[in-house]
């Protein structure tokens, strides 16, 4: 899993370039989409941008640009952060604020984005693009230049789902981890349905990967180490406004030596059952209210 920066930058820098063109602009985000519903507004960070009310949507319905705007990522080396990387904190200071990397926008086309940062002791190139319909995937090649092996690297990445707002149901969610390890996703679902998954889509099983669903805030990055200590089991964490991780383990990466990793948001609408659900329930309110009025 550990391979040279160098090559594989190139590699993929150019055969992007041959896809389209490279953004113009530094300082613009990048929107995809697939011309089928689903659309996503890449910061230069690599996190959703907080420049417009778009950050990730599916059929009309936006999932994370809604209350408060928060999508994050962090990194941790040899027992201490390294970076935090927070949407949520861009809000009070313009765009790409919290930019820890000084990443930007390399390239942008209809449905990839590349975002890349090249210096400083460590640097990344990050590919999301739209697979298909309703799901956003996220690749992050992670590269050391600390000069040394760097241990106990950990990576976070978390998002806050608000997709109940736009059916007017609230900021909660049912929140339930599905399973961790390789196949490790955790679940957000809106009163009126809607759910967003973010899902590890690494094959490595040198990974430890654990979803994790934070009991006390929304909208803030969690630390990777306390995400992969607590080791959260599968199962429903309940109703609230919660935000969804995962944490990956990714062991020691020696100087100049890159680990490849990646995850997927998935956007869903409700199952038609949900739908009949939904319309019994506020039909026995309607019946609940009439009756109370002929009494």
């Amino acid at each position: 899993m550990k391979f040279e920066l160098k090559k594989n930058c190139l590699a993929q820098v150019v055969a992007l370039a041959l896809c389209g063109a490279f953004v113009s602009s530094v300082n613009a985000a990048a929107v995809i989409t697939d011309g089928a519903g689903t659309s996503a507004n890449i910061a230069n960070a690599g996190y959703f941008s907080n420049t417009s009310a778009l950050g990730m949507s599916y059929l009309g319905r936006e999932f994370v640009n809604l209350g408060t705007w928060a999508s994050n990522y962090s990194l941790n080396a040899n027992g201490s952060s390294v970076a935090i990387a927070d949407e949520a904190f861009d809000a009070p200071f313009g765009a790409d604020a919290s930019n820890p990397f000084g990443a930007s926008i390399l390239f942008g086309g209809s449905n990839v984005v590349l975002t890349a940062s090249f210096g400083g002791g460590w640097s990344f190139i990050e590919t999301v693009s739209i697979p298909t319909s309703g799901h956003v995937a996220v690749q992050v090649q992670l590269t050391n230049n600390t000069g040394a092996t760097a241990n106990n690297v950990q990576w976070g990445v978390g998002v806050d789902p608000d997709q109940g707002i736009p059916g007017g149901v609230g900021f909660g969610t049912t929140n339930v981890i599905n399973a961790t390890g390789n196949t490790a996703s955790v679940t957000a679902t809106s009163l009126d349905g809607w759910s967003l998954t973010l899902a590890n889509t690494t094959s490595a099983s040198a990974f430890a990967i654990n979803p994790y669903v934070d009991p006390t805030a929304c909208c803030g990055p969690v630390d990777p180490a306390l995400m992969l200590f607590t080791a959260q089991a599968p199962g429903n964490y309940g109703f609230a406004d919660s935000s969804i991780n995962l944490a990956y383990d990714l062991g020691s990466i020696a100087n100049q030596h890159s680990v490849t990793f990646g995850y997927e948001y998935i956007m869903a609408v409700p199952e038609p059952e949900t739908y009949a659900m939904l319309l019994a329930g506020l039909g026995l309110i309607g019946f609940s209210a009439r009756r109370r009025r002929v009494a």
